[in-house]
């Protein structure tokens, strides 16, 4: 199978929904598979907020799996013997787009607070451009979950004529209040590290401790009560009697620890702060009039995915979407899977999500009909 992990670099300037302006871009990005003749098995697929445009294989720079890799593949869900998977990196992410940690042309230094905050539609202009470059007119299918579901509902107002099929995984239609008290906490947490520096800390030492502080938050975010009982209940590290001390003495503990170390030097602590502020204005809503106004252009067949456990994106908020694609007459599905894994579903129990992602490949208008 040819895989490619190359960044592509747009001279052009973007225009960005805030009103500022980047000079150039880049866009980093794999492709697994081959494109064919007629460029009509191009599948998009986006990542979510800590994931980056590594979804499958083994990376030769960290030696760890793509983030997606248990869907992605010969034989598997989203088949690379048959379809040509593009995955890019968001724009403000980590991973090699255009972001905080790239050179500001007017100085050669990293942007750092300079740089101006992206939304999750401009993320989507820049992917745009690569699908432009790489001879794609038109995608067989888009698939995003969570941060990545958010693309592809963009990608379904914005860009209709370029999306074959789309499937939008545990992504509401806008962010609730409720999520952005959660990202607000998650970049506190970050801020307050002498080491962040307002931001400014490449070339120094970087905010490892508030960062790893967010990613602990994160977790908590990300994994359900049901997930953290089965995992760890109050099993301690060591015997079975009470420490007496604050010194971390549970399993539990014991692994936010590893989740706090392992984000140093994984993730950009700017890449976050940007990353959530992108969500936080994300509403499909914004300059319509209804929720099926910001879809009147889109008429391609859609699965909905949602989770029993995400209370975070529920179920009952991604059926406002199936309603107003309804309303517009475009072919919906909406299912709505158990997993005790909660928001994570899609990314740690593809046992119940791939059967239907490959039927819906294999012939979206028939598994919509289906339903």
């Amino acid at each position: 199978m040819n895989t490619i992990r190359d960044i592509a670099r747009f001279d052009q300037p973007l225009t960005l929904d805030s009103g500022a302006v980047l000079p150039h871009i880049d866009v980093a990005y794999e492709t697994y598979g081959e494109l064919n003749a007629e460029a009509d098995n191009a599948v998009l697929v986006l990542h979510g907020l800590t994931g980056t445009q590594h979804a499958m294989g083994t990376s030769p720079e960290t030696g760890r799996p793509g983030w997606w890799d248990a869907a992605i593949g010969p034989g598997k869900a989203i088949d690379t013997d048959r379809y040509f998977v593009v995955s890019p990196n968001a724009l403000g992410s980590y991973g090699g787009s255009t972001s905080a940690a790239s050179p500001d042309p007017e100085t050669n230094l990293p942007y750092g607070s300079r740089f101006p905050i992206v939304t999750i539609g401009d993320s989507v202009e820049s992917h745009a451009r690569l699908a432009d470059k790489l001879g794609i007119t038109r995608f067989h299918s888009i698939i995003g979950g969570c941060f990545g579901g958010f693309q592809a509902m963009e990608w379904m107002a914005r860009h209709p004529d370029m999306v074959g099929s789309s499937v939008v995984i545990s992504a509401t239609p806008r962010t609730s209040a409720h999520n952005t008290a959660l990202w607000s906490v998650l970049r506190a947490a970050i801020r307050s590290d002498p080491n962040w520096n307002g931001g400014n800390y490449y070339n120094r030492d970087a905010p490892d401790t508030g960062l790893g502080l967010a990613a602990m938050f994160g977790a908590l975010f990300w994994m359900s009560r049901e997930v953290f009982e089965t995992k760890f209940g109050l099993r301690r590290i060591e015997g079975d009697e009470p420490q007496y001390g604050f010194e971390p003495e549970y399993a539990v503990e014991e692994f936010l620890e590893g989740v706090s170390r392992n984000a140093a030097g994984r993730i950009d602590a700017n890449a976050l702060l940007y990353l959530t502020r992108a969500i936080d204005y994300f509403d499909m809503r914004r300059g319509h009039a209804d929720l099926a106004a910001a879809f009147a252009r889109y008429a391609a067949p859609t699965l909905l995915i949602s989770y029993t456990g995400d209370w975070r994106y529920p179920a009952e908020d991604m059926e406002e979407i199936a309603v107003a694609l309804r309303e517009n007459s475009t072919g919906c599905r909406h299912d709505t899977l158990n997993s005790p894994a909660g928001h994570g579903g899609f990314l740690y129990d593809t046992e119940r999500l791939s059967p239907l992602l490959a039927a819906f490949l294999n012939d979206p208008k028939t598994v919509v009909q289906a339903s």
